[in-house]
């Protein structure tokens, strides 16, 4: 119990001795509130960490805890270990462990809660000061509590002067803006005839604007004792609370969209998800992104963005009940929260799943941001609740789970929650936690596959990695070169294998043999993409002593669109260096004779699912004559992968294929198993 406390709680917690306050155990919010690590905090006192300003105040809190709970909102100020000064909200619980008596410790940060609140005082203070200047206004009544007297600031405000207000009581006053209930209320306090102070009362005023006022009275009695009335001053709180309304919409809503923001919502949310559980009703959650909207913001600005977050927002709300809740959780992130739905979760899921089709036809309608017409489309992911028990972090992480779904579907789209998404993500997150130890524990090799020429002689090599797994055995690069790449370890991966091509055209190098050899190396988009790629790649040159003209990167068409400016000033900037640029898998992309023309290349790549069917599809073998000729045409090498049989190899050698790549004439293997044989063995790929 105390465990899962600890893990759970907002709140940081430490379990202390009563006897001299040392810690014996913190919990990570502990930690992270106060600077100190757990080894820290262990076998110190809270007096040694500064929670107390004097050994006096700490025995006298303890003390108290010897024979009971701490008294609740002790507040302890208190200097971290970076030394930020806060000021902590302490409460303790005894507890004995193993017959010693302990104190389980509740801190809260209350610093900005007090910086506020204390900006807060110190403005009512000054108007408070200047207000019993002026004493904002007078008042009396009679013993009927009619009003008989104003004078002061009230009469502009309320506009109420001369004959006006006066005969009237409170309620005739002011019964726009009080209730019966709230009247009779009041009529009892004044009928009890006791003094009382700062009661506030909101009224409007002359202007039709709401007006808070803080009324202090006493009764009044004549010399025999009779009531007669009351008299008393009232004062403006109106600054007050319009700041107190804009301290909680700022706590709880979105500055920008007006929208509840995730503190409101998860607080809406557990609520709902109470009301599912006794109810036995059906309720939803929608996790909305924008799609692409980041490159609204890189493009027109984050001020065009804002536009386009504030015009989402008012569609969502028109596109729900007013029963139901609209957030926005951050950047272009949205949910939506509807319940009390059908019982029946088949009619609740169509019901959702025609909210959800309401939302993205709503959201994908022309937007006039200032004088930028811009077209957005969004991805949701959709989980229901109230049929188990389920946690608000379970059903925010189903829902985003939902919405990836819907982003890997084409965008633009909905897509439910499915447990199976789960297990997968699971596997994915087991999947890159041995990929991080796989690359500490050198379990990641480099295969290469020969590229031979027309008489079948070997002229270089691909670079392939392999995962020599421990226990899934040898693990293909398409189980893991995703994850890698969308983790980020495909940037340390990539160096690798690099580095490790290089080393071994260098060791190439030092053999007349094998001297003119090349090794091709894939390129990542998010390697290609990294500023400091071209730095990276020439200091691996220059370390490894490997001879620039032997090496190739291959990159693909997909990588190459996505910026050809970008693109086409880092290869030149490799090529100065002598190394070569091959185009992998090409003409299954967006092929353009456009951007080819621009690239600084060296070599074509037609992919294996064109060679693989060129003798019985016809499609297939005018793509790969076709690839061959712009090659020609164009004074590019072609290399065919992926060939497997003579009659692939003899059909692409007819059209003019002079290298070649596939199964046909080696499988990718560890260096050492090359076959260094054939006429070929001393050409090299350069030049082809």
């Amino acid at each position: 119990m105390l465990d899962a406390l600890f893990v759970r709680s907002t709140a940081a917690i430490s379990v202390n001795r009563i006897s001299d306050g040392a810690f014996v155990d913190v919990n990570r919010r502990w930690e992270r509130l106060t600077g100190y690590s757990w080894q820290e905090a262990m076998g110190r006192t809270t007096l040694d960490l500064g929670f107390w300003s004097s050994k006096e105040a700490r025995d006298t809190a303890f003390g108290h805890l010897a024979q009971s709970d701490l008294p609740p909102h002790q507040e302890v100020p208190f200097t971290t270990r970076d030394g930020r000064k806060l000021l902590l909200l302490m409460t303790g619980t005894r507890l004995n462990l193993s017959g010693v008596p302990h104190a389980v410790v509740y801190l809260n940060d209350i610093t900005e809660h007090k910086a506020a609140q204390a900006t807060l005082l110190e403005s009512e203070a000054r108007f408070r000061s200047l207000t019993h200047l002026s004493s904002d206004w007078f008042w009396e009544q009679d013993a009927e509590f009619r009003f008989v007297r104003f004078d002061g600031a009230v009469a502009g405000k309320l506009g109420v002067s001369g004959s006006r207000g006066l005969g009237l009581t409170r309620w005739d006053v002011g019964a726009a803006n009080m209730s019966e209930a709230d009247w009779e209320a009041h009529r009892a306090l004044l009928e009890s005839h006791a003094e009382f102070r700062e009661l506030e009362l909101c009224d409007i005023d002359a202007e039709g604007k709401v007006f808070w006022m803080s009324i202090s009275g006493a009764p009044i009695f004549d010399t025999q004792g009779r009531f007669q009335g009351y008299r008393g001053v009232g004062r403006n709180i109106t600054g007050r609370k319009l700041a107190e309304e804009k301290i909680e919409r700022l706590a709880f809503f979105d500055v920008l969209t007006g929208l509840p923001n995730r503190r409101l919502l998860i607080d809406r949310l557990q609520q709902a998800l109470v009301l599912a559980g006794r109810d036995k009703s059906v309720g939803a959650l929608l996790f909305i992104d924008l799609d692409n909207f980041k490159d609204l913001n890189d493009t027109r600005g984050h001020d065009v963005g804002d536009l386009l977050l504030r015009d989402v927002a008012q569609r969502l709300v028109a596109c729900v009940r007013q029963a139901d809740t609209v957030a926005r959780l951050g950047g272009d992130e949205f949910v939506v929260l509807l319940h009390n739905l059908e019982r029946d979760p088949v009619l609740a899921m169509a019901h959702v799943e025609q909210v959800g089709k309401k939302v993205i036809a709503s959201l994908n309608q022309m937007y006039l941001l200032g004088d930028v017409e811009h077209h957005s489309t969004p991805s949701i992911g959709i989980t229901l609740f109230g049929q188990q028990e389920q946690t608000v972090d379970e059903l925010l992480k189903q829902a985003d789970l939902a919405m990836y779904e819907a982003k890997a579907a084409g965008r633009n789209t909905l897509r439910f929650f499915d447990p199976a998404m789960q297990a997968l993500v699971a596997q994915r997150t087991a999947l890159e936690q041995d990929l991080r130890q796989g690359l500490q524990r050198r379990e990641l090799v480099v295969y290469y596959q020969p590229v031979v020429d027309a008489q079948g002689g070997m002229v270089g090599a691909e670079a392939l990695v392999r995962w020599q797994h421990p226990q899934r055995g040898m693990v293909s690069p398409s189980a893991f070169i995703s994850v890698a790449e969308q983790t980020g370890l495909i940037l340390s991966l990539g160096s690798w294998v690099l580095e490790t091509a290089c080393r071994q055209l260098a060791r190439w190098s030092e053999d007349p043999a094998t001297a003119g050899l090349t090794i091709a190396v894939n390129v990542s988009a998010r390697q290609f993409r990294h500023p400091d790629f071209v730095d990276q790649v020439a200091a691996t040159l220059l370390a490894t002593r490997a001879n620039p003209l032997n090496l190739k990167l291959e990159l693909t068409e997909s990588l190459l669109l996505s910026d050809a400016d970008d693109a086409v000033r880092k290869m030149t900037e490799l090529r100065l260096s002598g190394l070569k640029f091959s185009l992998d898998d090409f003409g299954t992309g967006y092929s353009s004779l456009s951007y080819l023309k621009r690239l600084p290349l060296e070599q074509l790549k037609i992919d294996q699912s064109f060679v693989r069917d060129v003798l019985t599809d016809p499609n297939d073998a005018a793509i790969a004559r076709t690839v061959l000729a712009l090659g020609q045409s164009l004074g590019l090498g072609v290399v065919a992968e992926g060939v497997e049989t003579d009659g692939q190899r003899d059909f692409l050698l007819q059209n003019g294929c002079t290298l070649f790549q596939g199964y046909l004439f080696g499988r990718p293997v560890p260096v050492e198993a090359l076959p260094f044989t054939g006429q070929g063995q001393r050409r090299s790929e350069s030049g082809v």
